[in-house]
C-alpha cells in the first residue's frame, strides 16, 4: 500500500475512532443526566441505544483500521 494511502486511511481511522468513544461517553451510564440536560437545552438528540450501538461499531472500525494502517508494512 502507497504511504500517501495509508497515512489518509490512518487519518480516517483515527477520526472514526474519535467520534465513536464520543458516541460512548455522550451515553455514558454516570452522567446521562447530565447529557439529557444538555441535549434537551440545545435541541440535540438525547442519549439512546441507538447512539451506544454506534459508538461501539464506531469504535471497533476505528480501531481495526488504524491498527491495520499501522501495522501493515509498507511494500517495496
Amino acid at each position: 500500500m502507497k504511504r500517501r494511502i495509508r497515512w489518509l486511511l490512518g487519518v480516517a481511522a483515527a477520526l472514526v475512532l474519535v467520534f465513536g468513544l464520543l458516541c460512548l461517553n455522550y451515553t455514558a451510564a454516570a452522567g446521562i443526566e447530565h447529557h439529557r440536560e444538555a441535549a434537551a437545552r440545545y435541541n440535540l438528540w438525547p442519549p439512546s441505544h441507538p447512539i451506544f450501538l454506534g459508538g461501539v461499531a464506531a469504535t471497533a472500525l476505528g480501531a481495526g483500521s488504524l491498527g491495520f494502517a499501522l501495522g501493515r508494512r509498507s511494500s517495496a
